[in-house]
């Protein structure tokens, strides 16, 4: 591919390219681990797929450990301040899943909680949460967490008016 070509090629071909080579991943290697047809990451980095669905780029992100809006970002992903990147929204998934889910659940309940008790129950599952490896463990132990602490602090408001 010429230089000329390269640099008119959109950002996010650039992060996955990266990517790919911080992670040793060929194109097909890519392709088939995330689960697309063996030519569709080649494609991409030839610029023959200008932007892709949404589906293919969650599934690239996962098969890369990131987001799929980190891997599509019109900024770089490149070095220690990517990784960084890519943790962070990693975090931010896990934090926005743990506050819908924390919301859903009190709204069922119609349990009010103060702002500060919201936000350090949302933390405290954080917390609990990131000792585990696996992604999808950590997000069905969100409601489990959520009863748990829902009904400490339940507990703890009834003693409280004694």
């Amino acid at each position: 591919m010429s230089k000329t070509k390269a640099a008119a090629l959109p950002n996010w071909v650039r992060n996955l390219r990266t990517l790919m080579e911080e992670q040793d991943y060929n194109p097909r290697s890519l392709s088939l681990k995330a689960g697309l047809n063996a030519t569709a990451v080649r494609d991409m980095l030839e610029g023959r797929s200008r932007f892709p669905r949404y589906d293919t780029a969650k599934a690239l992100a996962e098969a890369l450990g990131t987001t799929p809006a980190l891997l599509m970002s019109d900024n770089d992903v490149a070095g220690a301040d990517a990784m960084k990147s890519l943790v962070f929204g990693q975090d931010m998934e896990l934090l926005t899943e743990i506050i819908a889910r924390l919301k859903e659940v009190t709204d069922e309940l119609h349990h009010k909680l103060s702002a500060r008790d919201f936000a350090a129950m949302t933390t405290t599952i954080y917390h609990r949460l990131q000792a585990s490896e696996d992604r999808k463990k950590k997000i069905s132990a969100i409601r489990p967490q959520i009863h748990d602490l829902l009904d400490y602090e339940m507990l703890r408001q009834k003693r409280g008016r004694k």
